[in-house]
């Protein structure tokens, strides 16, 4: 029984990557970053395999809109920057799964930004005011989060500058 369990979680696995895929190629950019020799495919798989099966669940709820894939790739890119800080040697797929993260995270901000913009006192009503406070505690959410990818990112980049500069000073 356990062996039926377990081909069922993968199947599961690889039908969420099939839908990440499908969300990724919507996204210009995204599509772009796949033009190497590591396909959309087996990003979505490593995806899949190093998030927990309830943000799955999460992105299938929220049909796969960004915020919900951005909060399953946050959980990704904690993994891999720890991974990168500590080792220096990420694969193709786990470095595009950085990249992807560090994109959602701009986009998550610039459209909370612009649903800032858009959103007025005046149009407060009760019943609106609940949903609204839900919306609004999930987007503070994944405006902390987005700003922890950039600020992460920013040190990513000093880090790699200065591996750089000393991988080029060993041979003088």
């Amino acid at each position: 029984m356990s062996v039926i369990h377990a081909m069922g979680a993968q199947w599961d696995k690889a039908e969420w990557s099939h839908q990440l895929v499908a969300f990724w190629q919507q996204d210009t950019y995204v599509n772009s970053l796949f033009a190497g020799a590591t396909n959309a495919t087996t990003t979505a798989n490593l995806v899949a395999a190093l998030i927990d099966p309830s943000r799955r669940i999460a992105c299938e709820q929220a049909k796969f809109d960004t915020p919900a894939v951005f909060s399953a790739l946050f959980d990704c890119f904690l993994l891999l920057f720890v991974k990168e800080i500590n080792s220096n040697n990420l694969t193709q797929a786990e470095a595009l799964i950085i990249q992807i993260t560090e994109h959602y995270a701009k986009q998550c901000l610039k459209q909370a930004d612009e649903l800032a913009a858009k959103s007025h006192p005046d149009n407060d009503a009760l019943q609106n005011n609940q949903q609204a406070q839900g919306t609004d505690t999930r987007l503070a959410v994944i405006c902390h989060q987005s700003q922890k990818v950039i600020s992460a990112m920013d040190q990513l980049a000093q880090l790699r500058q200065q591996r750089r500069s000393q991988s080029r000073n060993m041979g003088s």
